[in-house]
């Protein structure tokens, strides 16, 4: 059996839904946007230790884990850094060239499988490793998986310019795979282009994403073939 994907073109902050609930739901959020009300209506629909992702930047990344924390059944997982190199550069400070992503859990039994997440260490191959290990757990801080202008995945719109914001397919085989079985449900709720819908196709994830724009949505619809 085939797994579910499913999109919609909606506005997710002010359009009623029923939804089904979700093993992971994840927001690409819009990063200047301060008004985080639409927190509640999703984390309403997350199952019982499912995990809830948030990934903004320096705007807002407070402010989401403050929101988060005020749940009474909230865990903290972690605040993971994704380091990237483009945005836009202020001249007068250092140049914020990273996104935060905020993880909470809906409970404390949540799952997470450390084999899934294995990189290399940095002492393999040289001699100083007196336990055998080759790779370790990654860690909360992500500069080994970037997504560059040039890169083959870079989706462009009609008009030639790329897609803005778009984030790369491996990045999910990071923050998605060790919290999430087969066949469960994944929720994507700033779907733009659908990376992740991609890779819940490809990873027999079940999937339903939401994307207001209908320029972006329809990219989507074409990058998984629907």
């Amino acid at each position: 059996m085939d797994n579910r994907i499913e999109i919609l073109n909606i506005d997710n902050m002010t359009e009623p839904l029923t939804l089904p609930p979700a093993n992971l739901i994840y927001a690409d959020m819009i990063y200047e946007n301060t008004d985080l009300s639409w927190i509640d209506k999703y984390w309403s629909t997350l199952q019982p230790n499912g995990i809830f992702e948030v990934q903004t930047d320096w705007h807002s990344n407070y402010l989401v884990r403050a929101k988060l924390e005020s749940f009474a059944d909230s865990i903290f997982v972690n605040h993971m850094v994704w380091k990237n190199e483009w945005g836009n550069h202020a001249k007068n400070k250092f140049h914020s060239c990273y996104d935060d992503i905020i993880i909470f859990a809906k409970g404390k039994d949540y799952k997470f499988y450390p084999d899934r997440v294995q990189v290399d260490k940095v002492t393999k191959n040289k001699g100083l490793n007196p336990s055998g290990r080759e790779t370790k757990t990654a860690t909360c801080w992500i500069d080994d998986i970037c997504l560059t202008t040039t890169a083959k995945e870079r989706i462009k719109k009609a008009d030639g310019h790329l897609v803005r914001w778009q984030k790369p397919y491996r990045l999910f085989d990071r923050i998605v795979a060790p919290f999430t079985d087969e066949r469960e449900l994944v929720m994507d709720i700033f779907m733009g282009t659908a990376p992740l819908g991609e890779w819940c196709k490809n990873n027999n994830r079940n999937y339903i994403g939401i994307e207001y724009d209908k320029e972006i949505y329809e990219l989507a619809k074409e990058r998984l073939g629907m």
